[in-house]
């Protein structure tokens, strides 16, 4: 080799190799001190990436878990909430049994009603200030939350919890049937009814398709698909031609609207008395086959009816009432005309007496075989006899055999039944001899020529009716003002010979069915009739199911709701407010609360699912940030005894590369010895 001077290529290599050696110890000593694998980006640069994202999900994993805690807290917050609503409910269902008892007094269900008025407002109390880092979770505005629960976005958990005040659990729609065998009118509507209407006016037009026979001033009637509606007025004329023009008004508006062509279907739910000394001195002359009397009161009169009229020679006349003419100045005054078959001998017409004889009912008397099959939520229901062939009441029959197979379904349709077939008189029992038999579901009560003491002080009737309940079926009570309340096992009620006697019009009284379902929303029930058992010959012109609009109640109606608890055929002013003030409104709390129960239940059941979500989640992530903690750590950190191994390796390589380029400088002085 040549000997060289400028340039000592030993030296410079000797240098580039302790160079290259001393940065590799430098980055040795840098990882070993930091624990290290990558300090910087060219240590690994697409592991630096990994690791960064890593790092990143990790820490993003970490915060999810908090929130899922945060969100597991919110929800036990709320589900111990709740859990002492539940209590509370539990108590107020309890007291509501206890009130629907009749051994209970007024003073007592006062007293349990205003227990449950302060049950309640604690109830509220707690649905209003249960709060979690200030945000209310029982007032209803803790709805569709969402707790984020993984590392990227729209990775989260939606929860939502309703609103648990009183005003919005324990929904229970209601609902009844009138079940109408016989006695029913319908007519064909020439012109549509307004659901804002509550003046019903029938031109002369479509006057004539109107039945105008059973409309009285005061009565309470039932419009199919509508609901119960008490006559304040009846203005025109309405008489057995229906040739006039009439308007009938009732106490509200209609709330459906009734459409050109469709069936206007009415039964009666309560008669009222008639006022027969707002007559004056009957001047017609003797015998008169028509009377024409101005009254000051047209209340609980009907086309139809029949008054007898006992002339001052003895004889007696009977009048049927043709035509109504009420004054269009929205007062009960009107003009009665009453017709009779022949006219009259002798006697007296001006010191003549008049009573009544007969109250005429709407459409005819069912006399032959009824049969009802029901259709509930979609669930078809047996055949249930209703009327025997004479159109009796049979036992195990009639609507509270309805009820039992509703009931037995509600699993499967949500729908409970009781049937109501209980009526009353509304007019007290009228003192007199019977001029025809009374008959009940076709026994005998009482024969023509019995004598009744007014008010039935005596107790004659209400012995004759309850001696044979069993087999009518029909027991009997008197009220404090004089009428008579009727109540069967379920049955069908057919009367005869009562509507003189007590105000009860002959026919079938099958009764109502009250109709309640859980949890709001509509009730679907229909009803279709046969004439036999086997449910094939159709008997829709003889027996039909006069519906109402589902109405629905909540909670806070124990407070403030009310129902018909003078048995009027009314929910007004005239009826308690609080359900717990009586024995029926105790009834309906009963389903209420039950609903409220079921509610809330299933609200927790839902946020316990939400929490199992939260913790299974909670255990998830937990795991998954471990596994990425330690595929960082793979990638970031350095290994100890691998690098150690390297650093002694580079230390010594710098120790040898001092000596080397020490040696290389060594090698120039070789050149000296040559030019000696």
């Amino acid at each position: 080799m040549g000997f060289r001077i400028n340039t000592n290529i030993a030296a410079l290599n000797a240098h580039t190799n302790a160079t290259v050696n001393n940065r590799s110890l430098d980055d040795s000593l840098s990882k070993l001190s930091s624990g290290l694998r990558i300090n910087k980006a060219a240590d690994d640069a697409s592991g630096m990436v990994i690791a960064d994202s890593l790092r990143t999900q990790s820490n993003s994993l970490g915060q999810a878990i908090s929130n899922a805690n945060d969100g597991i807290g919110i929800i036990q917050v709320a589900d111990k909430a709740m859990d002492e609503q539940l209590k509370i409910l539990d108590t107020i269902k309890t007291k509501a049994i206890q009130a629907a008892s009749d051994t209970q007094s007024p003073a007592s269900r006062t007293a349990i009603q205003k227990d449950v008025n302060r049950l309640l407002e604690q109830l509220d109390n707690i649905a209003k200030t249960t709060a979690f880092n200030g945000t209310q979770l029982l007032s209803g505005t803790f709805s569709n939350k969402e707790f984020q629960v993984g590392a990227y976005s729209n990775q989260s958990i939606k929860a939502s919890i309703a609103n648990t005040q009183s005003l919005a659990i324990g929904n229970t729609s209601t609902k009844t049937d009138q079940v109408q065998v016989g006695n029913f009118a319908t007519s064909t509507l020439a012109h549509a009814l307004d659901k804002n209407a509550s003046v019903l006016t029938f031109t002369g037009t479509d006057a004539p398709l109107v039945s105008t026979a059973g409309y009285a001033t005061g009565d309470t009637i039932r419009i199919d698909g509508v609901g119960d509606f008490t006559i304040q007025h009846i203005s025109g004329t309405m008489s057995v031609a229906g040739t006039g023009g009439f308007a009938i008004t009732l106490d509200r508006v209609l709330g459906k609207t009734l459409s050109v062509g469709s069936t206007l279907g009415v039964g009666l739910v309560k008669t009222t008395a008639e006022n027969l000394s707002s007559f004056p001195a009957i001047t017609a002359a003797t015998g008169a086959v028509t009377l024409t009397i101005n009254t000051t009161d047209t209340k609980g009169f009907a086309v139809g009816d029949q008054m007898n009229v006992n002339i001052s020679d003895g004889s007696a006349m009977t009048y049927t009432l043709v035509s109504i003419a009420g004054a269009s100045t929205g007062t009960t005054s009107g003009v009665l005309i009453w017709s009779a078959a022949a006219a009259g001998t002798g006697g007296l017409m001006s010191n003549a007496t008049v009573s009544m004889s007969s109250r005429v009912s709407m459409g005819t008397t069912l006399s032959s075989s009824d049969y009802a099959q029901y259709t509930v939520e979609g669930v078809k229901l047996d055949g249930v006899q209703m009327t025997d062939a004479s159109g009796n009441g049979v036992a195990q029959t009639g609507l509270g055999r309805v009820a039992d197979l509703i009931n037995a379904a509600s699993g499967q349709t949500g729908v409970k039944a009781v049937a109501n077939t209980e009526i009353n008189s509304n007019i007290a029992v009228q003192g007199g001899t019977l001029t025809s038999a009374i008959t009940i579901n076709g026994t005998t009560i009482l024969s023509a020529g019995a004598s009744l003491v007014s008010s039935d002080k005596d107790n004659t009737l209400l012995s004759a009716i309850n001696a044979q309940t069993s087999l009518t079926g029909v027991s009997a009570s008197m009220e404090a003002d004089g009428t008579m309340t009727l109540n069967s096992d379920g049955r069908a009620i057919k009367l005869s010979g009562m509507s003189a006697a007590a105000g009860l019009n002959d026919g079938v009284y099958a009764g109502r069915l009250e109709l309640v379902k859980q949890g709001g929303g509509d009730i679907n029930v229909s009803s279709s009739h046969y004439t036999n058992a086997g449910l094939t010959t159709s008997n829709a012109a003889s027996a039909k199911a006069l519906t109402d609009i589902t109405s629905s109640k909540v909670l806070s109606d124990l407070v403030y709701g009310q129902v018909d608890d003078n048995n009027d055929g009314l929910v007004n002013s005239s009826d308690k407010v609080g359900l717990l003030l009586t024995r029926k409104g105790a009834t309906k709390a009963m389903d209420i609360a039950e609903s409220a129960i079921s509610r809330l239940d299933a609200v927790r059941a839902d946020l316990g699912s939400v929490q199992n979500q939260l913790i299974v989640t909670v255990n998830n992530i937990s795991v998954t940030q471990v596994n990425v903690k330690a595929a960082e750590s793979q990638i970031r950190d350095v290994d100890f005894a691998a690098e150690s191994a390297n650093f002694s390796k580079f230390n010594i390589l710098a120790q040898s590369g001092s000596y080397a380029m020490s040696q290389a400088n060594a090698v120039q002085q070789n050149v000296l010895r040559l030019l000696q």
